[in-house]
């Protein structure tokens, strides 16, 4: 899926579980972390990017594995849990542990996010890595690269990015420009990259798929 919407939804389930965890989880620190909810938000935005860090494999390709090396289904959420649990018994730290929690949280979404898209480069086979069984899980395909279904989620997206961020407390920016020039920043970087990376290897690769159907239905 496009690099917007992954860093769209981190930053909106970043938003969403540090409300949770003021409101239900330790109301206690409502006073103290509310006001910082534009971090938390941004945090979580950076770690809907971070995933994808992996891509560094055409650079670096002894330390990277891109849908491998940081992608991970399951780490990060009980990185998450931890994190919460501690910041809920240690309000001291509650800010730094929940900033964590909110990227960590970012970067699941994003790791359960590639299953649904297409594979890695051209390996089929390879949707997403699972740390914990040492195996690739094949992709789903469900959603088509820059088809309707991905579309209809980055705008989902960003409708619920622009509602968040006239709720978020002010920083430097109040919230509605923050959320404004964060979002922009992320899809101009985004466009780009597709543009002119991304899109022409996928949609040869996906022509490919295509040919090889019709030439199995004949």
């Amino acid at each position: 899926m496009m690099m917007s919407t992954h860093m769209a939804y981190g930053f909106v389930v970043a938003y969403f579980l540090a409300l949770l965890f003021v409101t239900e989880i330790a109301p206690s620190t409502n006073l103290m972390l509310m006001p910082l909810t534009s971090c938390f938000a941004l945090a979580g935005l950076i770690g809907g990017f971070f995933p994808d860090i992996d891509q560094l494999e055409k650079i670096w390709p002894k330390y990277f594995v891109h849908k491998k090396t940081l992608h991970y289904l399951s780490g990060y959420l009980i990185a998450n849990a931890l994190l919460l649990a501690i910041a809920a018994f240690n309000r001291q730290y509650a800010t730094w542990l929940v900033t964590l929690a909110c990227g960590s949280f970012g970067a699941w979404a994003h790791s359960v996010m590639d299953p649904f898209d297409g594979w890695r480069d051209d390996h089929p086979e390879q949707g997403i890595y699972e740390h914990i069984t040492g195996r690739w899980l094949p992709s789903l395909r469900l959603v088509g690269f820059a088809g309707m279904w991905e579309w209809v989620i980055q705008a989902f997206a960003a409708v619920w990015f622009i509602a968040i961020s006239a709720n978020l407390s002010q920083l430097v920016l109040p919230g509605w420009q923050l959320g404004t020039f964060a979002y922009f920043g992320v899809w101009l970087t985004s466009a780009i990259f597709d543009a002119f990376y991304r899109a022409p290897k996928r949609q040869l690769r996906e022509m490919e798929h295509i040919r090889s159907f019709r030439t199995i239905q004949r």
